[in-house]
């Protein structure tokens, strides 16, 4: 993102003055400083930056707590705000920290330098960016209602998240919600998720906020009556929703690669200015076993990603300030905002069941980390032809039979019965899926029909002039086997 000029940082648009009701709020009642001071330096004598950092309730509060003016319930809830308490950087950490508390006051003294400036506020949100990515009025003071993407969303979530969203890492699509359908963060991160969730404490991290977004607050799975935020959205009809519900998280299934972080290792340079070290990023696609599980969030199986932590992380502060790496998983559960209708796993289902790449297992790992991602890794399941051995041709099954004509979700379980295929009124013209476009007693039908939905099963023939046929003939032999005998009979009794 370019940094904005120095004018730009300070300009204030008359548009604020004129229309914004923030305008009409005397300078000095926010952002303090005197209004009577005779130059630039008496005037902005203990001027405040943000006024809104870290208690909005002296400023914003004023208004905004205020029953039936503004939004009384922002500030209310504004103490647990992730953006603001940043509280999943401290409790990640300290559940791999040394417990000595000299140990963890160096940590915490490391973390302030290097991990703690990227909060954001009320005023980095609606009224300029964050102070992170240098800070600066985006609209000459007014105040936006819904942060603009490019300059507030992004500016903090762009590595990862804003690459991914809109299509920016090399050779890999845009989610298709931006891609197809313009959405922007808001559509699903409303302002409720982001002022806090108003419990008792700020939640662990983001995925225990109560009322972050949700796949099926806009996608119902079958039979949900889970209410739908989205009037577009619609319920999710495929067969493979209803195979896949609660065994694999909705990523498994539509998100494609995603970047993924390694060792970190923060420190400052001679000047005394803080910097830190990366390992190279890497774009990747593995799914784990979900460590989250829950009532809420039952799947087995996640998409997982690999986050920047290392026992050298703090070394510049300390030694052996990680000394628990292995109490807590590299590999975590992750929600990639590339989503796409169809993805490279989804396309088949042995695009996924026996593709072990996509699993993640120790081989992923670095030595120190194994430990850690023991809960995390997959134990990999014998490949498909092996585990439908019970079949004469297992691989030639594989090839030519759609998996939905046995796994078929409206049965209580796979088909086994070799006679439900091979054999009058079999399952691949009794079901939905199997059934064609037309009459199977239709004279001009073919194996065709079958073999282009990928149902034939090699055996069978569906085609009614060659099955009359083949019993025409069968009855004739027989009818020319019993003429045959009735005339040497006939010939035997007149000699």
């Amino acid at each position: 993102m370019a940094p904005l000029e120095p004018h730009e940082k300070v300009f204030v648009d008359t548009e604020f003055l004129e229309i914004d009701p923030h305008g009409k709020i005397a300078c000095e009642r926010c952002h303090g400083g005197n209004p009577k001071g005779a130059d630039r330096q008496q005037a902005h004598r203990g001027v405040i930056r943000d006024p809104s950092f870290p208690d909005p309730s002296k400023s914003c509060g004023e208004c905004h707590v205020a029953e039936g003016k503004g939004h009384p319930e922002i500030t209310k809830k504004y103490g647990t705000g992730l953006h603001i308490t940043l509280a999943p950087f401290k409790n990640k950490i300290y559940r791999r920290a040394n417990p000595d508390p000299a140990v963890r006051a160096k940590i915490d003294s490391a973390m302030g330098t290097h991990c703690m400036t990227c909060h954001s506020s009320c005023g980095q949100c609606h009224v300029s960016r964050p102070n992170s990515v240098g800070g600066g009025l985006t609209e000459g003071h007014l105040f936006k209602k819904t942060p603009p993407v490019k300059t507030n969303c992004t500016s903090c979530h762009g590595s990862r998240v804003g690459q991914e969203f809109h299509g920016e890492n090399e050779g890999v699509p845009g989610d298709v919600h931006h891609t197809a359908h313009r959405m922007a963060c808001a559509a699903c991160h409303t302002g409720d998720e982001m002022h806090g969730s108003g419990a008792a404490k700020a939640p662990f991290d983001r995925y225990e906020v109560t009322n972050r977004a949700r796949c099926q607050d806009c996608h119902a799975m079958p039979g949900s009556s889970a209410p739908r935020k989205d009037k577009q959205g619609k319920t999710l009809e495929h067969p493979s929703h209803a195979i896949h519900q609660d065994k694999v998280t909705c990523q498994v299934c539509h998100a494609v690669q995603y970047k993924n972080c390694y060792s970190c290792h923060v420190g400052k340079d001679k000047s005394g200015m803080p910097y830190f070290e990366t390992a190279p990023s890497r774009m990747d696609f593995k799914i784990g076993l979900n460590t989250r599980k829950s009532e809420e969030r039952p799947e087995q199986y996640a998409t997982v990603r690999h986050v920047p932590v290392s026992p050298g992380l703090f070394d510049f502060y300390i030694k052996d300030a990680l000394t628990g790496v292995a109490k807590a998983p590299t590999w975590t559960f992750a929600t990639p905002h590339n989503i796409q209708r169809k993805t490279p796993q989804n396309e088949t289902c042995l695009s996924c069941h026996g593709n072990n790449k996509l699993f993640l297992t120790s081989k992923d790992a670095e030595g120190w980390e194994v430990e850690a991602n023991r809960d995390v890794f997959v134990p990999l399941k014998p490949a498909p032809p092996i585990r439908h051995s019970w079949l004469a041709q297992p691989e030639r099954h594989l090839q030519k039979v759609d998996c939905l004509t046995c796994h078929n979700p409206a049965l209580p379980s796979p088909l086994k019965d070799c006679l439900r295929c091979h054999g009058n009124n079999t399952i691949l013209t009794a079901t939905a899926a199997g059934k064609p476009d037309y009459s199977l007693t239709n004279w001009t039908f073919t194996n065709r029909e079958l073999i282009d939905k990928g149902l034939y099963v090699v055996g069978s023939n569906r085609i009614p002039a060659l099955d009359l046929l083949g019993i025409s003939l069968i009855l004739f032999t027989f009818v020319l086997f019993g003429l045959h005998g009735a005339l040497r009979f006939i010939r035997k009794r007149r000699r």
